[in-house]
C-alpha cells in the first residue's frame, strides 16, 4: 500500500494519497495535525461548549427543572439546607452585628479599638447580604426563568 508521507509541517500531502477514501490510520494522522496546530484557547473553549451542550441538553428539554426530584430525599435536603440558612444564618448575622456596634460604641476615642469594630461590623453586614441573597437568589432565578420559558418545579422551590 502506498503510505502517506508527511510534509514538514506534518500534514499529509495530497499527491501523496492514491485512493479516495483515506485509512483509519491517515485521518487518526490528519486529525493530530489540525490539534496540535490549534490553540489551547480554541481547544478548550470547544470542549467546554461541547460539555453546555451536552449538559443542559437534558434540563432545556423540560419546562419545569427539577421534577425528577419530586418525592425524593434531594426535595427534603433542600428544604433543610434552606431552613438551616434561615434559622440559623439570620440569627447568627444579627448577633454579629450587634456585637460589633457595641464594641463600637465601647471603643470610645481609641482608633485601634474602632477599626477592629468597623472591620467586624463590615465583615457582619457581608455576612447578611450572603445569607440574604442566598435566601433571595432561588426565587429570583425563578421569576427570570419563567419568563424565558423555564421554572423550578414546585417540590424544590425553597420558600
Amino acid at each position: 500500500m502506498n503510505e502517506p508521507t508527511p510534509d514538514t509541517t506534518g500534514e499529509v500531502s495530497a499527491e501523496s494519497l492514491s485512493d479516495d477514501s483515506p485509512s483509519a490510520s491517515q485521518r487518526r494522522h490528519h486529525f493530530k495535525a489540525i490539534i496540535t496546530r490549534t490553540s489551547p484557547r480554541v481547544t478548550t473553549l470547544a470542549m467546554g461548549l461541547a460539555f453546555f451542550i451536552v449538559a443542559v441538553g437534558p434540563a432545556a428539554a423540560q419546562s419545569q427543572v427539577g421534577d425528577v426530584y419530586c418525592n425524593t430525599g434531594v426535595a427534603t435536603g433542600i428544604d433543610l439546607v434552606f431552613s438551616a440558612v434561615a434559622g440559623l444564618g439570620l440569627p447568627a448575622t444579627g448577633y454579629y452585628t450587634g456585637k460589633a456596634g457595641l464594641s463600637y460604641m465601647r471603643a470610645g476615642g481609641n482608633p485601634e479599638k474602632q477599626n477592629e469594630a468597623k472591620e467586624k461590623l463590615v465583615m457582619s453586614g457581608i455576612g447578611f447580604g450572603i445569607v440574604v441573597l442566598a435566601l433571595v437568589s432561588p426565587e429570583l432565578i425563578d421569576k427570570i426563568g419563567s419568563q424565558m420559558g423555564f421554572g423550578f418545579s414546585d417540590c424544590v422551590k425553597p420558600f
